[in-house]
């Protein structure tokens, strides 16, 4: 009887833990029917313990990522210990992205059943996330320091001592002096460049969300550079369904298709008319996918690679420019909760494709 006491206590433990624990836990048999489930899980896929218990756990689980779970379950039935992270839906669950781990249960030599224990990562997922898109700012901002804000230093502190050793009545005075103003006003212009895209990144939470008109948003953008579409040949042509809407930012949104529109009309081909098209599609209930396409020069996008986005990254030379309006777009969409990809080839155009919430 005695004996039978830490086996008892063992239970128990167990038990309030199964019971208590926020991690879900379910208990599988080989062919991946659950066989027990806590409560984390029954609350999780808002069903009661008798309309989950016998059932087969692929059935909570999206098609896609169902192969791969029941791949890792044969695997713990081998005798391993399992562990791996996924983003899904569970039921009737909003995706949450997931640290799981797969434990066999052993008796007699042989192994009887699976507990699977998954706790949720959403959070610190998102968080690494933050720090990773802050490095990269980091990194960016290390470039402007150390090229950008160092070069028109450089120059004008030599021009600076350059001057102290020419008369004003010099001809060299005054060239030199023109010199020394252009370098200052180009690291004026940096200053500036940081500061927008500092206030930017603090504000990017601040901002209301609302649902916004998509193609109301584009009408404006596209009334307000009626002039200049007109001075360059250019025509637009937008079609959006009128119900098309979008949680957004509208300072955020009108900035985006005002940068890709200008955009457009500066990168222009001189061997045609300028013909750029708005479309945007719905995405299920997820949210809206634009395009925003124009047959204009291009570029070559193999050769600009990753760097389509990044702060004072420019691919038209002979055109004026900072490099700095496609990084504001994209840090607009990233902040309203969406994400941005280009496709582009010289002589025949760009096509912008934005997904937003």
């Amino acid at each position: 009887m005695a004996s039978d006491a830490p086996i008892a206590a063992s239970e128990i433990r167990f038990r309030s833990l199964f019971e208590n624990t926020p991690e879900i836990i379910l208990y599988q048999n080989e062919a991946g029917t659950i066989l027990d489930a806590n409560p984390a899980f029954l609350a999780l896929v808002e069903l009661p313990k008798e309309l989950v218990i016998g059932r087969e756990y692929n059935e909570f689980l999206p098609p896609e990522v169902r192969p791969m779970f029941s791949d890792k379950l044969r695997e713990a039935c081998s005798g391993r210990t399992v562990r791996f992270d996924m983003a899904t839906s569970q039921g009737a669950s909003e995706t949450r992205h997931w640290d799981v781990v797969k434990l066999p249960l052993w008796e007699e030599a042989r192994v009887v059943g699976v507990h699977m224990i998954a706790r949720d990562i959403t959070e610190k997922t998102k968080n690494q996330q933050e720090i990773f898109t802050q490095n990269q700012d980091l990194q960016q901002f290390t470039y402007i320091v150390s090229h950008n804000l160092r070069s028109p230093l450089a120059n004008a502190l030599g021009l600076v001592e350059l001057l102290r050793t020419e008369a004003p009545d010099s001809p060299y005075f005054a060239p030199t002096h023109a010199h020394l103003q252009q370098n200052l006003q180009q690291l004026d212009q940096v200053l500036r460049d940081m500061n927008t895209i500092l206030t930017i990144r603090d504000q990017q939470h601040l901002g209301a969300a609302e649902a916004v008109p998509l193609a109301e948003a584009v009408q404006q953008v596209v009334h307000g550079l009626a002039d200049v579409l007109t001075q360059a040949g250019g025509t637009v042509q937008v079609a959006i369904p009128a119900t098309a809407r979008v949680r957004a930012n509208r300072a955020y949104l009108h900035s985006i298709f005002l940068n890709l529109l200008t955009n457009a009309i500066k990168y222009r081909a001189t061997e045609r008319p300028l013909r750029v098209e708005i479309t945007a599609e719905p995405e299920g209930e997820r949210g809206q996918c634009i395009s925003v396409a124009d047959n204009g020069s291009g570029f070559d996008q193999e050769r600009a690679g990753a760097d389509v986005f990044r702060l004072y990254k420019r691919f038209h030379p002979n055109h004026p420019g900072r490099g700095l309006g496609l990084y504001l777009v994209k840090t607009h969409v990233e902040s309203m909760g969406g994400h941005i990809s280009v496709q582009s080839r010289v002589d025949e155009g760009t096509r912008f494709s934005i997904f937003l919430p």
